[in-house]
């Protein structure tokens, strides 16, 4: 059966937004200033590159030293986004969760669940478990939400639940039956409150057993 209403009605947009703030508060700033230290390329410039004889030839006479706007055009090239090179940067370890540095973890999970603590427990403890749900986040959980095989999805893969633990039934309309082996069932309340903010539809009545 699927479960219409859900406690979390926001945008994309919104998820979106969230996410970004949460990626710079976790990186210490918009400018990426990690805790005050201060890179070596901060002070780098064309200028820097050279000794003081070429700059200075080359700010008397341009046309006599080529080799600056060439190293200058480079380097445009070289690290442009849009129009060149990239820089070699590997985005897809910023943009794919599976790959992304763990600091950004947090954000990625506030994505999917907006306002969540992930910094503190015991979500702290499954923060790492981002990764593994992200993969089929959007086929498995967001576009079945409500079901029973979305809510399985999220207990195995970010609470790290076994497959073979875990049975998930809702026969009845509101009514959400959780059976876990008896090994992960306190691990499984610890999460009660996450789990009626951000998976079970508000209302619904949560029954949890241990076998």
């Amino acid at each position: 059966m699927i479960l219409l209403f859900n406690n979390i009605p926001v945008t994309e947009s919104y998820k979106i937004e969230k996410m970004v703030e949460k990626a710079k508060t976790l990186y210490a700033s918009e400018f990426y200033n990690v805790e005050g230290f201060k890179f070596l390329g901060d002070d780098l410039t064309i200028e820097s590159l050279f000794p003081n004889w070429i700059i200075k030839k080359y700010e008397t006479n341009p046309s006599d030293v080529l080799v600056v706007p060439i190293i200058k055009n480079y380097l445009r090239w070289l690290l442009s986004i849009d129009q060149g090179y990239g820089a070699q940067l590997e985005w897809e370890n910023l943009r794919v969760p599976i790959y992304c540095n763990s600091i950004f973890l947090e954000a990625v999970a506030e994505y999917y669940f907006p306002n969540a603590d992930f910094s503190q427990e015991p979500l702290a403890s499954i923060r790492k478990n981002i990764r593994k749900f992200a993969l089929k986040a959007k086929e498995e959980f967001t576009n079945k939400k409500g079901t029973e095989d979305s809510i399985k999805y999220l207990l195995v893969t970010l609470l790290g639940i076994s497959v073979t633990d875990v049975f998930v039934h809702t026969s009845s309309p509101g009514f959400i039956t959780i059976e876990v082996d008896s090994s992960e069932y306190y691990n499984l309340l610890s999460f009660d409150s996450f789990l009626r903010e951000y998976v079970f539809s508000a209302g619904s009545v949560i029954v949890y057993r241990s076998v």
